[in-house]
């Protein structure tokens, strides 16, 4: 079996934009919060304000909005 991990990405147009480099991916997990279902970054993010992706074992990452896979 490949390792995965569940990695977002903050929009441009998020409130949140800022709390990262632009464009860096950064490793999430999925909670059970109505309103914030991700928790990454030391930070907490609604689906809207974020791009979600998987990075692959060989450390690619797959853009899971597009299926574009860029290196991460």
């Amino acid at each position: 079996m490949m390792d995965q991990q569940l990695v977002a990405r903050i929009k441009r147009r998020s409130k949140y934009w800022g709390q990262t480099a632009p464009h860096q991916w950064f490793d999430v997990r999925v909670v059970e919060d109505a309103g914030y279902r991700l928790r990454g970054n030391n930070n907490n993010y609604r689906l809207d304000d974020v791009i979600i992706g998987v990075r692959l074992a060989n450390g690619f990452i797959v853009d899971l909005a597009n299926g574009k896979t860029s290196r991460g």
